[in-house]
């Protein structure tokens, strides 16, 4: 329902809400969501659209900015809608995801003893740093990203945040011919990835309905030595890229493998996972979202032993064959349900250490109850939601857990996205002891 307000009223924003709005509050109390906003804006509200109890509020200007209010590095910030928190300093930012996530504790996880801090990993300047970007291409060929407002398309030829490798392929597209653009248009959607070492551009073309792409026929579409691959071809299983995880370890990702965007963040990541489990002289781990071996590989080049699962067949067998060219336990791979193999392993009374859960937005809620019983010291949840995490720590803590650490990763500067790493320690349980084989 749409509201025209005859007399706008004035809002001051308190904080950045989960979903990045800014959250603030009309005249009768009624809490009111507005994007684009920085906390400390005071702003006028031309329209209020509610849904589903939820009013949303559109401005007509902003009376007093916020002191942590800054002008976005790019023009089509608004219009793009993929950074969302591109008009808050980097400092604001981290204040602003460290209030998504306490909020989110208090709310939805019953505010758990925890440590008085929360850390926060930021690296860099926040611009440059994606390795892996989604396209959309409309149906005369132009490139770019879908606004989240209209869900039109934005043309790009050039993203802040991106990597110099995919920028050089936005600029190429952005020069494409009209005759070459009508080529393009038969894709519905371009994932692009790029690494260090060949293929340093991975190109995955998803097709629109009907339409048989070939991706001989569309190489010149891409800059040169660009690996291309078709959705749901053979090839797309045979494309792979190679990622340095951490200083000894790397990784290979086939193209349909999940990759963290920011790889140096990831890095750190990955070493505070492996570091909780080496300090507390673990030997035995379940990886229960492995992925191509983000952190299983990591793990067992750190001496642990351990089972690895993952719906995707393809990050798993390339994992496998990072694991057994190394010289690593390579045994322990497997592909399947994440809910169904710890189940299976609680049934057959095994036991591990660690039990490592990095699961969807959804959280890990339909996990926990299998992790727990395969009596572990430690859980490390790994999450993109603060609200799942929340109430995934709300589980663990009714159940004997203590959380002896959380920490913020700033994965996607610009964004009000994260991943946060929660260590929850399980006093009591087995120390020590390795998994039964």
């Amino acid at each position: 329902m749409l509201e025209n307000n005859p007399s706008p009223e004035v809002v001051v924003i308190e904080r950045i809400a989960p979903g990045g709005s800014g959250l603030g509050r009309l005249s009768n109390g009624e809490v009111i969501f507005v994007d684009g906003m920085a906390p400390g804006d005071e702003v006028e509200i031309a329209r209020v659209t509610r849904r589903k109890g939820t009013a949303q509020g559109e401005i007509s200007r902003i009376l007093r900015s916020g002191p942590t209010r800054i002008e976005p590095s790019c023009p089509l910030a608004l219009r793009c809608g993929g950074c969302d928190l591109m008009h808050l300093s980097l400092e604001g930012q981290k204040q602003a995801k460290l209030g998504i996530l306490t909020d989110a504790l208090r709310r939805v996880g019953g505010d758990p003893p925890r440590p008085s801090t929360i850390g926060f990993v930021m690296l860099g300047d926040g611009f440059g740093y994606r390795s892996r970007i989604r396209l959309h291409v409309d149906s005369t060929g132009s490139v770019g990203f879908l606004s989240t407002a209209s869900k039109e398309l934005v043309a790009v030829n050039r993203c802040l945040v991106a990597e110099p490798g995919l920028n050089r392929a936005l600029s190429h597209f952005a020069a494409l011919t009209d005759n070459e653009r009508r080529m393009l248009a038969h894709c519905d959607q371009i994932e692009l990835r790029v690494a260090k070492q060949d293929p340093k551009l991975l190109a995955r073309l998803l097709p629109r309905p009907k339409a048989n792409l070939c991706a001989q026929k569309l190489g010149h579409l891409f800059p040169p030595q660009t690996q291309i691959v078709i959705s749901g071809s053979h090839e797309e299983g045979r494309a792979e890229q190679r990622y340095e995880v951490t200083g000894d370890v790397e990784l290979m990702a086939p193209a349909t493998a999940f990759t963290q965007v920011h790889r140096e963040v990831n890095s750190e990541l990955v070493r505070a996972v492996v570091s909780a489990a080496t300090l507390r002289t673990l030997a035995s781990f379940v990886d229960a979202y492995a992925g191509a071996g983000n952190f299983t590989l990591p793990l067992l080049a750190a001496g642990l032993v351990g089972e690895a699962i993952d719906i995707a067949a393809s990050g798993i067998l390339a994992a496998r064959s990072v694991a057994r060219d190394r010289g690593l336990p390579f045994n322990g791979f497997q592909v399947g349900d994440a809910k169904d193999f710890l189940e299976s392993l609680a049934r057959a009374d095994r036991q591990f250490d660690l039990v490592l859960l990095d699961p969807p937005r959804a959280g890990a809620r339909a996990l926990l109850s299998a992790a727990l019983r395969l009596r572990p010291q430690l859980i490390v949840l790994v999450a993109c939601d603060p609200v799942s995490l929340a109430r995934d720590l709300k589980t663990l803590v009714s159940a004997g857990g203590r959380i002896d650490e959380i920490t913020v990763f700033d994965m996607f500067p610009q964004t009000h996205h994260t991943e946060t790493l929660a260590v929850v320690e399980l006093p009591g349980r087995g120390r020590g002891m390795e998994s039964r084989h």
